[in-house]
């Protein structure tokens, strides 16, 4: 079975930058794990960290069971975080050999979010290390996945490579946004990001709502359902 590893700096970043992707694959037989580096909890000025990374956790599961993905993986890494360490890069490297995705979502490169910007640091130099001899302390054989993705969360994209049609997926998307609620009540994004999916999807000719990726890695062919 073909397999996603969708990978985030926050609870609720998944479901923003690639949720209808993914949604869209796991109905065509993919299986998905999510990732999520930090637990969010500075996500709030009046709820303490600790509850608070507790409650986005719980969130996070149940929007990736919305989706129909596997499961959530938590790193622990601090929310905020300006530098990852080798420990982390380690634990990213033994996911990609365990999970063995096809295909990795990911922060884009352009993101300019300062714990995004880290993550996609740490993501793709885990990536590099993941496929060759190296690390003796990691576990699992090297794999290299063939497809890499870059999502866009709070900076949208200037420029994207591929437009993926999630039409008959942006409601499943959204009631998987919608999990997030200690987010939402405080800012209603939600609305935002479906407009940004009507916006992509219109602009780029790619059905009545899309997402748009920054192409990272790709094989001489798309796989089947983001071409």
């Amino acid at each position: 079975m073909s397999t996603i590893l969708a990978i985030g700096a926050h609870p609720d970043d998944i479901e923003i930058g690639c949720g209808g992707t993914v949604r869209k694959l796991i109905q065509q037989g993919w299986r998905a794990v999510h990732v999520c580096v930090t637990s969010g909890e500075a996500g709030s000025s009046t709820i303490d960290k600790s509850v608070l990374a507790a409650t986005r956790e719980q969130e996070a599961r149940r929007a990736a069971e919305v989706l129909g993905s596997e499961r959530v993986v938590f790193l622990g890494a601090p929310d905020g975080l300006t530098q990852y360490s080798r420990d982390q890069k380690i634990a990213v490297i033994d996911l990609i050999r365990e999970v063995r995705p096809e295909i990795l979502f990911l922060h884009a490169s352009s993101d300019s979010f300062p714990d995004h910007r880290v993550v996609h640091e740490l993501v793709m130099n885990a990536v590099a290390g993941a496929a060759g001899p190296w690390y003796q302390e990691s576990t699992g054989e090297p794999h290299r996945p063939a497809t890499i993705l870059g999502y866009e969360v709070w900076h949208p994209l200037s420029s994207h490579e591929l437009a993926v049609d999630i039409t008959a997926t942006v409601e499943r998307k959204m009631d998987a946004l919608r999990c997030h609620r200690s987010q939402i009540e405080s800012m209603h994004y939600d609305e935002a990001f479906l407009g940004l999916a009507r916006y992509r999807g219109v602009m780029s000719f790619a059905g009545s709502h899309a997402e748009v990726f920054e192409v990272l890695r790709t094989p001489l062919s798309l796989p089947a359902g983001l071409a």
